[in-house]
């Protein structure tokens, strides 16, 4: 995995914040000098059951390039439908959540819960 040539032009990055990143306010990061802006963190389960909401969240343009998209969950199979799904909607670079410890994620074994389960955290990456 190499994402090196889309930090060449310009290292800024603008992290995925759930409820803040959505288009207008990745088009304004865009503006003031951002290199690569990440839409919030999308559910796996939302996309691979084809949750409109949740679908709606991977509205891009052709002008946010490079984009990242981060996806959250605790299935490796739906994660891994999930991560293709993103990556026909155009994702430049495709986020796994291993870090969010808000409630709601971790009563789902999700965000940073999948650090007490390194093996699932392989089969997810893998």
């Amino acid at each position: 995995m190499n994402i090196e040539t889309i930090f060449k032009k310009n290292p800024l990055i603008l992290a995925p914040m759930a409820g803040i990143t959505d288009y207008p306010f990745r088009r304004i990061a865009r503006d003031a000098g951002a290199g690569l802006v990440c839409a919030e963190m999308v559910s796996a389960n939302g996309l691979v059951y084809d949750s409109d909401k949740t679908h709606e969240m991977l509205f891009r343009t052709n002008d946010e390039t490079p984009l990242s998209i981060q996806i959250f969950g605790a299935n490796s199979d739906i994660m891994a439908d999930a991560a293709a799904i993103v990556e026909n909607a155009g994702a430049d670079v495709i986020d796994i959540n291993f870090g969010c410890s808000v409630k709601k994620i971790l009563k789902s074994n999700s965000g940073s819960a999948l650090m007490a389960d390194l093996k699932l955290c392989e089969r997810i990456i893998s």
